[in-house]
């Protein structure tokens, strides 16, 4: 084969390959922010993680602003060891709670979503938290912004649902209350 024909063969291939990608929906991975809050019987807490948020477009589900052929799948993944709180042994405790070393993530799988207003929608998926895996649903709130569209939400999780002992501290005298709040702020790409 002469490297002119080489050439046109190779050409072809990526114009057969970029169109093949083009017609398919492309999964949008970004980074986002969590913030896990409760109460214990000393006082209020609250620690930030990080994680990310897959969002792949298309599909059967309505539109979205930004998405208006809907969404296909979310995929959401919190490593254990990315939650951090202003205690150390707040943190010690919460992972421990969270058996970190045989499920080091938490994640959320969308199944699926309805629109309850122009930016408010209601999720439901399935959480697993310390190896256990429950229905959970989100308020999530779809946002303009400079960088294109972003997400918040938020939720309450009783830790007993997952089979997690609400952690305590200093021999007992600080106990965590076993509902948490959920809340994120997921940057979902550029708005289309």
């Amino acid at each position: 084969m002469s490297a002119r024909a080489g050439m046109i063969s190779l050409f072809a291939t990526v114009l057969c390959v970029g169109f093949f990608l083009e017609a398919r929906p492309v999964a949008q991975d970004s980074a986002l922010k969590f913030t896990i809050s409760g109460t214990s019987t000393v006082r209020r807490w609250s620690c930030p993680a990080t994680g990310t948020i897959e969002v792949t477009p298309g599909g059967a589900g309505e539109a979205a602003p930004g998405f208006p052929d809907g969404v296909q799948t979310v995929t959401i993944t919190v490593p254990v060891n990315a939650i951090a709180c202003d205690e150390e042994d707040m943190v010690e405790h919460l992972r421990e709670a969270l058996k970190e070393p045989e499920h080091p993530e938490i994640t959320y799988q969308l199944e699926r979503y309805t629109m309850t207003g122009n930016n408010a929608a209601t999720t439901t998926g399935e959480m697993t938290i310390a190896g256990v895996t429950k229905p959970i649903e989100f308020d999530v709130r779809p946002l303009s912004s400079p960088d294109g569209m972003r997400s918040e939400g938020e939720t309450q999780i009783d830790m007993t649902d997952f089979s997690i002992t609400p952690p305590d501290l200093w021999l007992g005298m600080l106990k965590v209350g076993k509902v948490v709040r959920v809340q994120f702020d997921a940057p979902l790409g550029p708005s289309e």
